[in-house]
C-alpha cells in the first residue's frame, strides 16, 4: 500500500512540474531576453523601452 503512495505523490510531482513549466514557457513567450539577463541586445531593449516611456521593460527580471 506505501507503494502506491509513494508512487502517487511522485506521479503528482511530475505533472505539477511540467504544468509549473508550461505556464511559465506561455508567460514568457513575448519576451526576446527569457533566459537571458546581460547581453547588448538585452541593454538595448531595456534602454529602447525606458525612452518609450515604460516603467518595467518586457524582459526585466
Amino acid at each position: 500500500m506505501w507503494q502506491y503512495i509513494v508512487l502517487a505523490v511522485v506521479l503528482l510531482s511530475a505533472i505539477g512540474y511540467v504544468v509549473y513549466r508550461t505556464w511559465h514557457s506561455f508567460r514568457a513567450a513575448g519576451d526576446p531576453c527569457h533566459g537571458c539577463s546581460g547581453c547588448a541586445i538585452h541593454d538595448q531593449l531595456k534602454d529602447k523601452q525606458k525612452m518609450a516611456g515604460r516603467k518595467k521593460p518586457v524582459c526585466f527580471k
